[in-house]
């Protein structure tokens, strides 16, 4: 994402403009494009949202996202980057908070994620992870999640290296645990709920993301009403042969 678009993001937030609800003056507009990527790790989520990303025009948010919360809060920036998609111990944070006269910084967390959030979606982007259409509540988005098996996502991670998908496997249940940990307690919500997305696609036997992308554009287009009811054509039988 280039600065000057970040650093607009930023500016929406601290002037407290971003209301995507409040009417706007002249003629109507089609609202931008806003996809909100759910990802296990290493199903390749995160390339899949850049590859959509710039598909659609759009920026892809990820990391950013993090960076915008932290740039305009008051809690120390290490708490913020703490609770980036999971939930530490909160004792001692709240004891390092109490001592050091800050906020609380979960709530604090909170508030400015849903700001940043919904400022992404007044401009249209591609939202990866942070709960992202859970916090765009009627909000017009189109809402993805990639899963995988355990054992395929750890090889990917794994880079074809048979020594090093031990680890990568206990990488890809740790993250995946915290993450469910998070929604859990964030949300009250499982983030494995089928009926929170619009579409959920498995990545294990697709060797090309092209062509993950392509399904979801296509997925998009029809379910925003511009696309017709008929398999991607360049999507071809073979493309989801995989290991």
């Amino acid at each position: 994402m280039a600065r000057d678009e970040f650093q607009a993001l930023l500016t929406y937030i601290r002037t407290d403009q971003l209301q995507p609800h409040r009417p706007r003056s002249g003629p109507l507009e089609s609202p931008p494009p806003v996809v909100t990527i759910a990802r296990e790790h290493g199903t390749g989520g995160e390339a899949i949202a850049a590859k959509l990303a710039e598909s659609l025009g759009v920026s892809c948010f990820d990391k950013e996202i993090l960076d915008a919360v932290v740039a305009t809060a008051t809690s120390d920036p290490a708490l913020m980057r703490q609770l980036d998609e999971k939930l530490p111990g909160r004792a001692g944070m709240f004891l390092y908070a109490s001592l050091m006269g800050l906020h609380d910084p979960l709530t604090e967390y909170q508030r400015l994620l849903t700001r940043v959030v919904n400022g992404i979606a007044f401009r249209g982007g591609v939202i990866v992870g942070r709960g992202a259409h859970l916090l765009l509540r009627g909000a017009p988005r189109f809402r993805v999640r990639i899963v995988g098996s355990d054992e395929v996502c750890a090889a990917r991670l794994a880079g074809g290296d048979p020594a090093k998908v031990a680890d990568a496997l206990h990488e890809v249940q740790r993250i995946n645990a915290a993450r469910a940990k998070y929604f859990k307690q964030f949300f009250k919500i499982s983030n494995a709920d089928p009926l929170q997305y619009d579409l959920i696609v498995n990545t294990d036997r697709f060797e090309d993301l092209n062509a993950v992308v392509e399904l979801i554009l296509h997925a998009y287009r029809i379910h925003d009403g511009h696309g017709e009811a008929q398999p991607p054509s360049s999507i071809h039988q073979d493309s989801t042969s995989g290991p």
